[in-house]
């Protein structure tokens, strides 16, 4: 690898090099390194949780595994942007990256830090075994577990979170996991997610909020099998991925009362009635509550039922956000809001443009208006990040549609009046 056939981008504070051949390719295994301009988005808001998480759940110095560095450009950036890291695992299976992310480390003059950088090229799996090996065969010495352990795969993220759990601190450890198979989450493939995530997708207008649910549940029944439980920071939807930010506890009392949050979304194919139901009997053969119409319910899960984002932890990252100069600042802040807005809300959103095309209105009503309507009738009411066309209220979509109706009244009164 000659530095002929290298060209250098920049991200954040860092520089780094990648294939030259790879620049103009759309990202894929064919790549012979992988790299993803559209997942700037998920490393800037990564290192703002790492800080955050030093600062909030764990202020020691930390240990962190990335455990599929590709170009080495995410750890790099944390070594960069990231303060109080002890110690880093630079990992990755293609020799090809690894031999990059040696030489990006000497381009960010990284090689004489007092960090300590091990550069591996290791399946993650057995990266993750071999942590887990060396704590249980230390027993009498104080061996340090991961504080954090970053899982970025292209695909699914499911082979890997088991072993993830066995190497990772037990209690406050930060588990980073992203999924990139959204077909499969979304309900586009029920039959993968079924056998890859052991849950029954939807794909309905709010499949994005029912794909996230359904890997936290995946992360959490992984955490459960190794005597864990997670507690879900921060889970959003960005550019056909989902970002789980978790951290992990061991208490028996606290698993067995987060057991209590998974369930199933039922889902009313015809009128859009939906609800949720945390008992595996729940008959989807009746009719539906709403329209009486026989056979027209479905279901999605099972699946997380409990909230997606701790608010304390994401005001920190709005506050970090306003203090870091990221490209995407201006949408890490719309985000980042709209995680707040819509935490408390209930599950599922309502698309205004699908319930406008439902009910064959002329035009779109505008977001802002419907909101202002809705909260005059005393229900609750939020936009939403997974879709920014949609609104999260407790109001049932019949008198959701009744608003619509009413908005376009009133524009026909006021074209009149003109």
């Amino acid at each position: 690898m000659e530095e002929k056939d290298l060209t250098i981008k920049r991200e954040g504070l860092a520089n780094f090099y990648i294939h030259t051949i790879d620049n103009s390719l759309i990202p894929s295994k064919a790549m012979n390194v992988f790299y993803n301009k559209k997942m700037v988005i998920n490393r800037d808001i990564t290192n703002l949780a790492i800080n955050a998480y030093n600062e909030l759940y764990n202020p020691d110095s930390i240990i962190i595994v990335d455990s599929m560095a590709a170009s080495g450009i995410g750890s790099i950036r944390l070594l960069k942007e990231c303060k109080n890291i002890k110690k880093i695992y630079i990992n990755d299976i293609n020799p090809t990256a690894v031999e990059l992310i040696e030489k990006n480390i000497k381009l960010n003059k990284l090689d004489n830090t007092k960090i300590q950088i091990e550069i591996s090229r290791k399946d993650a799996n057995f990266l993750f075994s071999e942590i887990a090996q060396v704590n249980f065969f230390n027993l009498n010495k104080k061996i340090e577990k991961p504080d954090v352990i970053i899982i970025d795969p292209f695909g699914t993220p499911n082979h890997y979170i088991h072993s993830a759990f066995k190497a990772i601190k037990k209690v406050n450890g930060l588990l980073c996991i992203t999924a990139t198979d959204t077909t499969v989450l979304f309900g586009i493939k029920p039959k993968a997610c079924l056998r890859k995530y052991m849950s029954k997708p939807l794909h309905n207008e709010y499949c994005k909020e029912i794909g996230a649910r359904i890997l936290l549940y995946f992360i959490s029944r992984m955490a459960n099998i190794n005597n864990l439980g997670i507690h879900p920071i921060l889970t959003f939807y960005s550019n056909h991925f989902i970002r789980v930010f978790a951290l992990t506890f061991k208490k028996k009392e606290r698993i067995v009362k987060y057991i209590r949050k998974y369930g199933y979304i039922i889902h009313c194919r015809k009128c859009g009635f939906r609800t949720i139901s945390k008992n595996t009997f729940f008959d989807i053969s009746q009719k539906c509550p709403q329209c009486n119409f026989k056979q027209g319910l479905d279901y999605a899960g099972p699946l997380w039922l409990g909230k997606l984002h701790d608010i304390k932890f994401v005001e920190d990252l709005i506050i970090s956000n306003n203090i870091f100069k990221f490209e995407m600042k201006k949408r890490i802040n719309k985000l980042l809001n709209l995680a707040l807005s819509e935490n408390l809300m209930p599950i599922s959103y309502y698309n205004i443009h699908r319930l406008s095309e439902e009910i064959k209105l002329p035009f779109i009503p505008k977001v802002e208006s419907i909101i202002k309507k809705i909260k005059e009738r005393g229900y609750k009411v939020s936009r939403t990040h997974f879709d920014f066309l949609s609104i999260k209220t407790n109001m049932e979509i019949e008198l959701i549609k009744n608003i619509l109706l009413d908005l376009q009244k009133k524009r026909n009164l006021n074209k009149s009046v003109r």
